[in-house]
């Protein structure tokens, strides 16, 4: 499982929405953080709003990358959307 946040605080996974959603809610986000899409285009990704929440989310195993490496790594650029999940 590999979870990545960038320093704007966009956090993503590599593998799937589930997994996403599995992390948020273990570190305690709620749903309402996540978003589906920017700018017209799916991007789904929760929003780290606190430096407290990124350290958090650190600590239980996500990894800080740059925005450029969160956006060329992330499971929906790879993979077909699983609806359902979302």
């Amino acid at each position: 499982m590999t979870i990545l946040i960038d320093r704007l605080g966009h956090m993503v996974s590599t593998e799937s929405a589930t997994q996403l959603h599995s992390f948020a809610y273990s570190i305690g986000l709620k749903r309402q953080s996540f978003q589906n899409s920017s700018f017209g285009q799916k991007h789904p990704h929760y929003d780290i709003t606190t430096e407290r929440m990124t350290l958090k989310a650190v600590r239980h195993g996500a990894i800080l990358v740059s925005p450029f490496v969160l956006v060329k790594k992330a499971w929906w650029k790879r993979k077909a959307y699983n609806k359902e999940v979302l």
